[in-house]
């Protein structure tokens, strides 16, 4: 998975300590022992462990006990290599639990894991929960400052940009085509959605166009094709779940004009189910309007079935979501309801902020309806001092760098699409995403660019049969757009940028895996199309 896709991925995972209000404390400790880390790449699978049990189960009336299989991780296609290399890169640790290991058990094993393959492993006695989450903390924040130990440093950052290759290579599989068809008038005539997407939201960007998040996100992700919804319905779903809420907050006696009211009316309609009071029909009879609440998509979560798993068009066609979706919603709604509010992010994660009557800003999380600190968000998150400092993470993002995040989204469903081709549309989502940051600092378009110069990197190696980059200086220009590349990775990393331990990822995996088999053996089918509305007669 592309760390593109990591940014707009669905899974996340969480202490549920976190949640001052949750009705069942012992579960979520005994949770909390069982997955110490919780990386923001998987934050969303235990936040929503909770309502996603008891929404299947107010669903559908199936027990079957589900069968789970052992998650087997993909293989990178290791088409490159770089025989300059003096030290063979690290490979994550086998988990090896014993049958009756206890939480304490399994969390001491993922940070020795983690610490093996941060090269920091020491022979060390067993450490408590509390050990082991100060230890990781010290680690955070000596990452944060740099070492005068230079030693192997260089030929780590070598072998990154060997790995960042490889995976280039793996994406352009199927998608490479000769250099001057993409000049020609069919790829123009093709890729015609995305050139015509671009220009609407540069519009919106540049202020010759009213910004509107709901046109933006359905703009964008129109282009890809195939959306769930037309424009006319898509429309037509927010105008109900607008005027829904406006009628819920007037028969509770709420001001639809005041801020923090209304973000507690969404809050409520996305949680619960909820309803409103018609006007007697003697026609239809109908006397109450229900809402079911949307609900966490687990199955497909990093969309390699679907691309589209990720689009705020499928969440509001079928009710399901997921951290990439669920937010825009949410803010989509807000939007259309007057409120102010802000979308912000952390490792692989979107959430909502909004200010209270006070102006005091509140985070909200959509996917698992609980409100979270910033604080608890950098001490658990892998979220560097540098990061939060720079702004990559836990900022909050208005309206117009919505956008120019809209403009990066749209360079990644176009290198999914299409992949790099010539380079020149995703240069310039690139430079008009920038520009909606004045900070210029969207970690999504500078991650984005590495993507970019990588496989271009790789179209000049594939195309002049080199596997071996001792043979880089055969190419002409392979040399400047590898330096670009590792510049450009130097900056990523400036910003305070940290990927989650490599040692942590199949714990996760097997995590997601569970979640997806709950929901498919279930029968829970977070893809068709349904309508949240529920009509009662009198």
């Amino acid at each position: 998975m592309t760390r593109q896709k990591k940014k707009i991925a669905t899974a996340h995972l969480a202490h549920l300590q976190v949640a001052p209000a949750d009705p069942r404390p012992k579960l979520a400790k005994e949770l909390n022992l069982a997955f110490p880390h919780a990386s923001l790449t998987f934050l969303c699978f235990i936040l929503t462990t909770f309502f996603f049990v008891d929404t299947l189960t107010a669903q559908t009336n199936k027990t079957t006990k589900p069968k789970f299989e052992t998650f087997k991780p993909i293989n990178t296609n290791q088409y490159y290599t770089n025989s300059t290399l003096t030290q063979p890169s690290q490979q994550t640790p086998t988990q090896n639990y014993s049958i009756g290991a206890t939480a304490n058990d399994i969390m001491e094993q993922t940070y020795r894991n983690a610490e093996q393959q941060m090269g920091q492993y020491m022979d060390r006695p067993y450490l408590t929960p509390q050990q082991n989450q100060q230890a990781r903390q010290n680690y955070i924040i000596n990452k944060s400052v740099p070492s005068n130990n230079d030693n192997g440093a260089t030929n780590k950052q070598h072998q990154e940009l060997l790995n960042i290759l490889n995976e280039a290579n793996t994406n352009e599989t199927g998608k490479r085509m000769n250099f001057e068809y993409y000049k020609s008038v069919d790829f123009a005539s093709k890729t015609k959605p995305y050139t015509d997407a671009l220009n609407s939201l540069k519009n919106m960007a540049t202020g010759n166009k009213p910004i509107s998040l709901k046109d933006a996100f359905y703009i964008t992700e129109n282009a890809y094709g195939n959306t769930y919804l037309s424009y006319k319905e898509y429309c037509n779903i927010i105008k109900e779940n607008t005027d829904f809420i406006k009628q819920m907050m007037i028969q509770n006696g709420l001001d639809p004009r005041n801020n923090e009211a209304i973000h507690k009316a969404i809050q409520k309609f996305g949680k619960d189910t909820t309803s409103i009071n018609l006007p007697k029909n003697e026609m239809t009879k109908i006397t109450i309007k229900k809402h079911i609440p949307y609900t966490y998509d687990y199955i497909d979560y990093k969309g390699e079935k679907d691309f589209r798993n990720y689009f705020v068009t499928k969440a509001f066609a079928t009710g399901t979501g997921q951290c990439s979706s669920l937010p825009v919603v949410y803010g989509i709604l807000a939007e259309s309801l007057g409120a102010t509010f802000y979308l912000s992010t952390a490792p692989n994660h979107s959430f909502i902020k909004y200010p209270d009557n006070a102006g005091k800003i509140h985070n909200y999380e959509p996917t698992s309806h609980w409100n979270i600190s910033d604080d608890w968000y950098s001490e658990h998150m892998y979220i560097t001092p540098q990061a939060e400092n720079t702004g990559i993470y836990l900022d909050t993002l208005n309206k117009f760098m919505i956008i120019g995040d809209c403009i990066a989204n749209l360079g990644i469903s176009y290198l999914n699409k299409y992949g790099v081709a010539d380079g020149t549309f995703l240069n310039e989502c690139i430079n008009a995403s920038m520009k909606c940051f004045p900070k210029q600092n969207n970690l999504q378009a500078i991650l984005l660019r590495s993507s970019v110069l990588a496989h271009m990197l790789d179209r000049l190696f594939y195309t002049n049969g080199i596997k071996d980059l001792k043979d880089i200086d055969k190419v002409k220009g392979a040399r400047d757009l590898y330096e670009a590349l590792q510049q450009n990775e130097l900056l990523i990393k400036s910003l305070g940028y940290e990927e989650m331990p490599a040692g942590l990822y199949e714990q996760q995996m097997n995590l997601q895996e569970f979640r997806g088999k709950v929901q498919q053996e279930k029968g829970f089918n977070g893809k068709e199309k349904r309508n949240l509305f529920i009509n009662i007669n009198n």
